[in-house]
């Protein structure tokens, strides 16, 4: 297996399941038309990264936008969730409820997704922005949610249809190779590669390059791919200097594997970066004792302690000694 090849399964394994992805699409359908024959609402569309195909396994929170009737005029957010709260309830009565600051959350179970439902109105503005509810100051903020789908829709595009994929990639590296979840959302890590991620590059490369945007842009500062929210600013210092320290050492590691990969070393290449994103990322078969004796002279020793054939890995391989000499 080349690095390649490992890369390929790896994106193929973050892939949300095609049966729970059509099952969720269908039940958001069913929310819709039950709101719209309730008269609350006049429309709905998804957000988020699962509406942006940058969510990755398993799928969980969707994220969706219901544009609400005339009638509901004047009324607060939480009085607003309460009539949709009510009409939902008698069609989910196993459902479980809960409200965060702008949505309506309906969770169908640990086994199954949640929907958060973010009542908004349509703004009267020469855009397509929407104004969406916030429990906590009792008014209705500003939302580019639809222009940031097709920012996001034209970058993965013009990179042929990788960007998003490469997100999902940076996003459980975050989440799980890291252990840094919850620092840096996803958007940030989105936001990240958007900011890095111009055109179409092999999977390995954009994986070193975006690490190495990180570690940049955690540095000074970046806004959503939109370019209007300096959403680096919503970090505290503390988490910035965390997330940093994680990318260099992140990105120490995927320079070793690359170095690896191009002296045709893949079954090490392969294994540093098993070490840095974990499972699901495929492993090489485990080294003999054979192989790493027949590897150690004029070789290398890799970051997981692996000998390589040649001087790409992290350290020197001990030098050897004849068996006669004194």
């Amino acid at each position: 297996m080349t690095e390649a090849e490992a890369f390929d399964k790896f994106d193929d394994r973050l892939k949300l399941n095609p049966a729970e992805r059509l099952r969720a699409e269908k039940c958001h359908n069913e929310i819709t038309l039950l709101l719209k024959a309730a008269g609350l609402i006049t429309g709905a569309f998804l957000q988020g990264s699962f509406a942006r195909k940058t969510m990755i396994r398993p799928l969980r929170d969707i994220d969706k936008v219901v544009i609400l009737a005339d009638s509901l005029l004047g009324l607060s957010p939480d009085d607003v969730m309460d009539r949709l709260e009510d009409v939902l309830r008698v069609k989910y009565p196993k459902a479980t409820f809960d409200r965060t600051r702008h949505s309506l959350k309906i969770d169908f179970g640990d086994d199954s997704f949640c929907f958060d439902v973010v009542p908004a109105w349509e703004t009267t503005t020469n855009d397509d922005d929407v104004l969406i509810a916030n429990r906590e100051s009792g008014q209705w903020d500003r939302s580019n949610t639809r222009e940031l789908m097709r920012v996001v829709a034209k970058r993965n595009e013009d990179c042929e249809g990788q960007f998003i994929h490469v997100v999902r990639m940076m996003k459980y590296l975050v989440a799980v190779g890291m252990e840094v979840e919850g620092t840096i959302p996803g958007l940030h890590v989105e936001s990240i590669v958007y900011a890095g991620m111009q055109g179409p590059i092999p999977y390995a490369e954009a994986c070193v390059s975006m690490i190495e945007t990180a570690i940049r842009v955690l540095d000074g500062g970046y806004t959503d791919p939109t370019g209007c929210d300096p959403i680096s600013n919503r970090l505290t210092v503390n988490a910035r200097l965390n997330a940093r320290s994680a990318f260099q050492v992140a990105a120490a590691k995927a320079r070793e594997a690359r170095a690896l990969a191009e002296a045709g070393d893949h079954a090490n290449s392969i294994r540093v970066w098993h070490d840095l994103f974990a499972e699901p990322f495929p492993n090489a078969k485990e080294q003999s004792l054979g192989a790493a004796l027949a590897s150690a002279l004029g070789g290398s020793v890799t970051s997981t302690g692996h000998v390589s054939r040649t001087s790409a890995a992290r350290q020197s391989a001990p030098p050897t000694r004849s068996w006669k000499s004194s």
